[in-house]
């Protein structure tokens, strides 16, 4: 039997993956659950009531959650952080015991607008996120830039290359490099000052795919401080002509 549930997260945001058990009391022998994406790929088991990340698809490395508190009340829900593109379709969550498996259909939408960060001298998150789940380090060249001209940070076959990046950015940029094959290609901007502000475009190269963000100051009422905000442009496909 599959029961289907419906769960809209937001890019770079988190979301929980709902998943209970009818039987209200177990012993954590009774409790073996898999989950999958798209019933191929894994992304968490349950084994003996303990959570597992053993053959788990490195899409889903260090971004899952399960509280095993929960387990013994027949809840194996799971939480999904640091949403892609490409975490969106369906999780299977199979039940060995009952022979249950429950469907949760995953859509993934843009912020509107996201959260406001701390100004001058603070940080903040560029986000860019493939569409693809799944890289080799051949695969990824990604340049980011600040008003269409300045260097920002590039990354060239799967390895940083800061030979021409703008001075302007120097030792204030960062990446996470795990994320590289999972397709989040983020940048965070540390020690933000106001001549930061402008559009932001992430180039992914082999996708010709640019990604846009624009950071601003928004000056609230006067008892408040300054702060930063992202805004959100459109992303645009390039498309080759012959």
């Amino acid at each position: 039997m599959s029961l289907l549930d419906t769960v809209v997260g937001v890019i770079g945001g988190s979301v929980v993956l709902p998943c209970f058990s009818k039987e209200p009391q177990l012993t954590p022998e009774d409790i073996t659950v898999n989950w999958k994406h798209h019933n191929i790929m894994k992304v968490y088991d349950i084994v003996k009531g303990k959570g597992s990340v053993e053959g788990q698809d490195s899409q889903y490395k260090n971004r899952v959650e399960s509280d095993s508190k929960q387990h013994l009340r027949g809840n194996f829900s799971l939480k999904l952080n640091n949403l892609l593109y490409s975490d969106a379709g369906q999780y299977q969550c199979y039940i060995i015991e009952e022979s249950v498996m429950k469907t949760v259909e995953l859509h993934i939408k843009e912020p509107l607008q996201l959260p406001f960060v701390p100004a001058v001298g603070g940080s903040v998150v560029l986000p860019c996120s493939s569409k693809r789940s799944q890289f080799t380090t051949e695969d990824i060249t990604v340049h980011w830039r600040h008003n269409e001209t300045l260097k920002v940070y590039d990354i060239i076959k799967g390895k940083v290359s800061l030979e021409e990046q703008d001075s302007a950015y120097y030792n204030r940029t960062e990446m996470i490099l795990e994320n590289y094959l999972i397709g989040n290609f983020s940048l965070k901007l540390n020690n933000v000052q106001h001549s930061d502000t402008g559009n932001y475009t992430c180039h992914i190269t082999n996708e010709l795919l640019i990604q846009s963000v624009k950071l601003e100051f928004s000056q609230g009422a006067q008892a408040r401080p300054e702060k930063i905000v992202l805004v959100p442009l459109l992303s645009v496909l390039i498309l080759l002509c012959m």
